[in-house]
C-alpha cells in the first residue's frame, strides 16, 4: 500500500503550526503501543475542539496513520453506529501530538489525545490492507477507554463527495448497552449505573408523537421533577423589552460547559438536544407577505434546505421575530439522533427534520434579550401552540432536583441538560 502524505504536507504551513512533519523524531513509544511490522500496531484517538469538536480516529497501517473524522464521541453501545468520515493519511509523528493549531492555519484548534494504545486486525496486517482498500475493517482494541472488539466500514451512502465510514463496537464483554450518555465537558461518561433502570421506559416505535414525549414523560414522572409552569400570559406586558428594529443577523446566546448543572430554586432546566442550532427571521414587510429565512449560529444562510420549516413558521402570528432553536432528528425511541439528521440533509429529506423553539429574542419590533426568560418562553409557547408539531415543536422546562433531573436525561439515552 502507498505511503502518502502530500496531502496533509500541502494543507500545513509548518512555520506556522506546530503539527509535525512526517519523518520528525518520534518521542517513544507509549505503554502498550504496538509495531506494525508485529501485527499489531498503535491507534489514537485525539479529541479535536476545531470549527466543529470531532474526534480524531486513527489506525497506524503501512507506515502512516490511517485517519477518520468522527463528528461524536466513539460509542461502547453496538447499536450505536458514528458516522466517520475518511481524511488524509497523517504521518506517524501526529500520534503524539497535542497542542493548539493557531487561528488561519487548517484544523485551527485544540488536539488533545482521548485515548491510544495498540490494534489488532483481525487476520492480521495482510487482511487489514485488504480490508482498508475493499472498505471493512474489523479489529480489537487495547486502550484506555476504547476495549475489545470494532469495526470500520464504509458506508454505501451516495450523493456526497466525502468518503464515509461507520464505527462500530461489536458485542462482546467490553461493550455496553449505554448509547448515547450525557457526558460532562471533560468528555467522561458521567453518572453510573442507577439511570439502567429508567431506560425500560420506552415509547412505541413508529408513534413519532408519543416518542417525541417519552424523555419529557421520564422526567415528569418523577417526584423532583415537576414541570414548570408558565407564569406569564401572552397579553401581559413584557419587562424590560426595548423598541427596535429587526436586525439583519443575530448571534445566539450559547450554552456554557459546566462539570454539574447549578441547583436553587432561580432555576429553570431544559433537555440538550442533539442538532443543528438553527436562528429563524421573519420579517413579514409592508404587504403582509411572509419572508422566512433560516441561518446557523455561524450566520449561513440554511434557508434552501428547510422548506418545510419555512412554510410552518410562516404561519405564525407575528409580523416580525427572531426564533432561536435546534434542528433534531429522532430516532423510533423519541431520542435525537445526530447521524440521522446528517443523513436528512444529505437526502434533501427536510420532512423527517423538526425544529424545537426554545427563545424568541426579537418580536414584532421588540427587542426582548432583556425580557426574563419565563416570559420569553410563555411568549414563545403561546405562538406555537397551533403549529404542525411535526415541524415546530415547543421544549418543556423542569425544575426540581438537578442531579435527578440529569439522571434521568442520561437514562433517556440524551446529551443531558
Amino acid at each position: 500500500m502507498k505511503r502518502n502524505l502530500d496531502t496533509y504536507e500541502s494543507r500545513r504551513r509548518f512555520e506556522k503550526t506546530p503539527e509535525p512533519r512526517a519523518g520528525a523524531p518520534r518521542k517513544g513509544r507509549r505503554k502498550n503501543e504496538g509495531n506494525s511490522g508485529e501485527g499489531v500496531a498503535s491507534f489514537v484517538v485525539q479529541r479535536h475542539d476545531a470549527s466543529h469538536l470531532h474526534y480524531d480516529f486513527r489506525l497506524e497501517l503501512d507506515g502512516t496513520l490511517k485517519s477518520w473524522a468522527v463528528p461524536k464521541e466513539p460509542s461502547n453501545d453496538p447499536s450505536v453506529k458514528r458516522l466517520a468520515v475518511h481524511v488524509e493519511d497523517h504521518p506517524l509523528e501526529y500520534g503524539h501530538f497535542e497542542g493548539t493549531i493557531p487561528e488561519g492555519n487548517y484544523g485551527a484548534g485544540t488536539v488533545e489525545i482521548w485515548d491510544h494504545g495498540v490494534w489488532r486486525p483481525e487476520g492480521g496486517l495482510r487482511a487489514a490492507r485488504d480490508g482498508y482498500e475493499h472498505g471493512k475493517l474489523v479489529f480489537t482494541l487495547e486502550g484506555e477507554r476504547m476495549h475489545g472488539g470494532w469495526a470500520l466500514v464504509r458506508s454505501p451512502m451516495k450523493g456526497t463527495k466525502q468518503d464515509r465510514w461507520l464505527l462500530i463496537k461489536q458485542r462482546d464483554g467490553a461493550a455496553s448497552d449505554e448509547g448515547k450518555r450525557a457526558r460532562p465537558a471533560d468528555g467522561k461518561p458521567a453518572g453510573d449505573g442507577k439511570r439502567a433502570a429508567l431506560r425500560d421506559n420506552r415509547a412505541a416505535p413508529g408513534d413519532a408523537k408519543r416518542a417525541t414525549q417519552r424523555a419529557t414523560d421520564l422526567l415528569q414522572a418523577m417526584p423532583e421533577a415537576a414541570r414548570a409552569s408558565s407564569p406569564a400570559r401572552a397579553g401581559d406586558e413584557l419587562e424590560g423589552a426595548v423598541r427596535a428594529a429587526l436586525p439583519a443577523q443575530l448571534v445566539p446566546q450559547l450554552a456554557t460547559p459546566a462539570k454539574a448543572p447549578p441547583s436553587g430554586a432561580d432555576w429553570l432546566y431544559e433537555l440538550k438536544f442533539d442538532g443543528y442550532r438553527v436562528l429563524a427571521r421573519i420579517d413579514k414587510g409592508a404587504r403582509g407577505k411572509s419572508r422566512v429565512r433560516i441561518f446557523t449560529r455561524a450566520g449561513l444562510d440554511w434557508s434552501a434546505r428547510f422548506p418545510k420549516q419555512i412554510e410552518a413558521l410562516g404561519t405564525l402570528d407575528v409580523e416580525s421575530a427572531w426564533l432561536d432553536g435546534e434542528a433534531v432528528v429522532l430516532d423510533d425511541q423519541g431520542v435525537p439522533d445526530f447521524q440521522a439528521l446528517q443523513n436528512a440533509f444529505d437526502a434533501g429529506r427536510a420532512d423527517a427534520i423538526t425544529f424545537w423553539l426554545f427563545d424568541i429574542p426579537w418580536l414584532n419590533g421588540m427587542d426582548l434579550r432583556k425580557v426574563p426568560r419565563e416570559q420569553r418562553r410563555a411568549r414563545l409557547e403561546v405562538l406555537l401552540r397551533d403549529t404542525p408539531q411535526t415541524a415546530l415543536r415547543f421544549p418543556e422546562a423542569f425544575e426540581g432536583d438537578p442531579e435527578a433531573l440529569m439522571l434521568a436525561a442520561c437514562g433517556a439515552n440524551l446529551e443531558g441538560l
